[in-house]
């Protein structure tokens, strides 16, 4: 039986500059206009922790610490694991991941041998092994280095600011740092304590529950720093996590899209993801969703940014270059830092990387050797993980339909979500499935090229995304906490539904004016149909269920009529279909977030909350 051949590129479309196989550039020259989007991301950032109370001495020394304790020893093992041309800001943000896998991995065993300070010895040991080691001590200097469009720099800039205000309104301003006293808000209070209890006793002070790491990365970070665990926890830890995710999953969009405006596309749709919601007020559930970088959950945070970086090595490996050992090696390293930063991403890879093996199997009738090796290691991270935890998941059981009895309960105001009977469980299952339709449609774009939606970035996205959607569906939490399994999978369906979006737009012909004024179309339609009904959740007593269903059977209504009248006025079917894409995709986030901005009786603010229930729980 014939091996299966190597993948297809992860981006078969135009050259990129930044691609394998492109000749790296010499380093840009120290252009002001170049340095111009770091000095803004780090002017925004001091001015906002300024304000927010935080002391410029504790600014200064984790600054330090981030730079020379996490970001550069990483960078420095990137250049000799991953040797594939990169700009400086993407070998910073892996640089800054694999440290904190690094620094976790660490600091747990010296805090259980009593020397905590022993942490510092991993940043330590590798600026000694590179400056005696010569063939390591060439790593420290790169002479030749790709060069990104100043745009792009720009859009990731002003991303990072954007999510830096978000998070400044929304979240700093509701947890002011404690006080002398040691007063905080009460939400918080579980992650100081496991905080305190990792820096006090380490390992040794547990249960923490399934998503701690994090917690000792900021044990950890305390120690080296000597800054107070609340002001690591509310101001300083987010920041450089959130600017460094930014950077890796725009990395990994591109690698997927091949296209930089397509990776920007969905690394806006990733950050700013919300329900499609054609209600008014809010409800439990169904119309909770929230980003991956919401740090109102920092395990969820954290699990993000170690993600990214081994989507993007998967991407490379997926590839039709040679792979390197060192790839493997970092690989490993990150998936077993996930392992315990947080408990759903590692089930997730397992599910994606086995619909790889599976899909590319029945293709070539051979099992493609890397996807394997990689799916073999997510298993051993799978039973380290179930070592690591054993019963510490806090009430999580498979219960099916649990969340969709919730959300029918948050829906209609009932008072215990047991008494929903079938039929109303059957409606708010079909409006949960109907809410992930709406928003990542655009993977429909790929059903007319079958050979797009077999590749193996697509696949591991979809197998992600369908886990995710399972894990919802099928498991029960008393905090709701197995929304976080569709919530991990959301970046890489948006990439998966942004790069099947842009395949259809450009096979059909659709031009920038036609498709944006089928965006304009599906706005205005979302937000008039939420207008014109004025459903309020919860249902206001009294209130028929129907109600609920009424605006989007409507909505589906007027996408239909539209699509009928583009096919009578003489369009192809291709654009037609391309066209009522775009407009239900802008139906669904995009008019969400307008709806909740919109002057109203019932606006929704926008802003990150308060900490969630489930990691009240530690989750």
């Amino acid at each position: 039986m014939a091996e299966a051949p190597p993948f297809p590129r992860s981006a078969p479309l135009a050259p990129d500059p930044l691609t394998e196989g492109a000749p790296p550039t010499a380093p840009p020259s120290l252009r002001p206009s170049a340095w111009l989007p770091a000095v803004a991301v780090a002017g925004c950032v001091g001015a906002v922790l300024g304000f927010h109370g935080v002391p410029i001495s504790d600014l200064g020394v984790f600054t330090l610490y981030a730079a020379l304790g996490l970001a550069l020893p990483g960078l420095l093992w990137v250049r000799v694991l991953y040797r594939r041309p990169h700009t400086l800001p993407e070998e910073l943000a892996l640089g800054l991941a694999l440290g904190y896998a690094a620094e976790v991995l660490c600091y747990l065993p010296a805090r259980a041998a009593g020397a905590p300070l022993l942490v510092a010895a991993w940043p330590m040991g590798t600026y000694a092994l590179f400056a005696a080691v010569p063939r390591l001590r060439a790593h420290c200097r790169v002479t030749r280095r790709p060069k990104a469009p100043l745009w792009w720099s720009w859009c990731l800039a002003l991303a990072v600011i954007g999510l830096t205000l978000w998070i400044s309104v929304g979240y700093f301003a509701a947890h002011p740092i404690a006080g002398p006293r040691g007063t905080a808000p009460v939400a918080a209070l579980p992650h100081l304590d496991m905080i305190n209890r990792l820096i006090s006793h380490g390992p040794g002070g547990g249960p923490f529950g399934h998503d701690w790491f994090v917690h000792a990365h900021l044990a950890a970070a305390s120690w080296i720093t000597g800054v107070e665990p609340s002001v690591l926890l509310f101001r300083l830890a987010p920041l450089p996590m959130l600017a460094a995710l930014v950077v890796l999953l725009g990395m990994a969009g591109r690698r997927f899209t091949g296209s930089r405006r397509q990776a920007l596309a969905a690394l806006t749709a990733a950050a700013f993801v919300t329900a499609p919601s054609l209600y008014a007020g809010t409800a439990a559930g169904l119309l909770t969703w929230t980003p991956a970088q919401e740090w109102a959950m920092p395990a969820q945070t954290f699990g993000a940014l170690l993600f990214a970086p081994l989507v993007v090595l998967l991407l490379d490996l997926f590839g039709d270059r040679a792979s390197r050992r060192g790839v493997w090696l970092l690989f490993a390293v990150l998936l077993a830092a996930l392992a315990g930063a947080k408990a759903v991403y590692v089930p997730l890879l397992a599910a994606g990387l086995l619909a790889v093996v599976t899909v590319e199997a029945v293709k070539w009738f051979s099992l493609p050797r890397r996807a394997t090796a990689a799916l073999g290691l997510a298993a051993c991270a799978l039973a380290a993980q179930a070592a690591l935890l054993g019963d510490a998941w806090q009430g999580t059981a498979v219960q099916p339909l649990a969340f969709v009895r919730a959300s029918w309960a948050g829906l209609t105001g009932a008072g215990d979500p047991a008494e929903a009977p079938m039929s109303s469980l059957a409606g708010v299952t079909a409006l949960c499935l109907l809410c992930g339709a709406i928003t990542w449609c655009g993977v429909l774009g790929l059903l007319r090229r079958p050979r797009l939606l077999a590749r193996p970035p697509v696949v591991l996205a979809l197998g992600m995304g369908a886990a995710g959607l399972g894990a919802l569906l099928l498991l029960g939490d008393p905090y709701q906490a197995q929304g976080d399994y569709l919530q991990a999978a959301c970046p890489y369906l948006a990439m998966a539904a942004v790069y099947g979006l842009g395949c259809v737009i450009r096979k059909a012909g659709v031009s920038f004016r036609a498709g944006l004024c089928a965006a304009l179309a599906g706005v205005a339609a979302a937000c008039a149909v939420r207008w014109v009904f004025g459903v309020h959740v919860p249902l206001r007593p009294g209130g028929g269920e129907l109600a609920l269903y009424l605006p989007y059977l409507t909505l589906a209504g007027v996408v239909l009529a539209v699509a009928a009248l583009l096919g009578a006025a003489g369009l192809p079917r291709p654009r037609v279909w391309a066209l009522a894409l775009v407009l239900v995709t802008a139906a669904g986030t995009p008019a969400a977030r307008l709806g909740q901005v919109l002057p109203g009786p019932d606006t929704v603010a926008t802003a990150p909350g308060p900490i969630a229930p489930a990691e009240q729980a530690g989750t």
